[in-house]
């Protein structure tokens, strides 16, 4: 039990972690676009 219970928070992390860099990602290409078409 214990060992499945660290295996899951290790994968929710992982999952966490993935979103998080999803995330900036796209703030990152969100305001290189909008600066762009502002400044056209």
């Amino acid at each position: 039990m214990k060992y499945s219970h660290s295996k899951a928070m290790a994968v929710f992390y992982k999952i966490v972690k993935l979103v998080k860099n999803g995330v900036l990602m796209i703030i990152h290409i969100y305001t290189k676009v909008s600066y762009y078409l502002n400044n056209q």
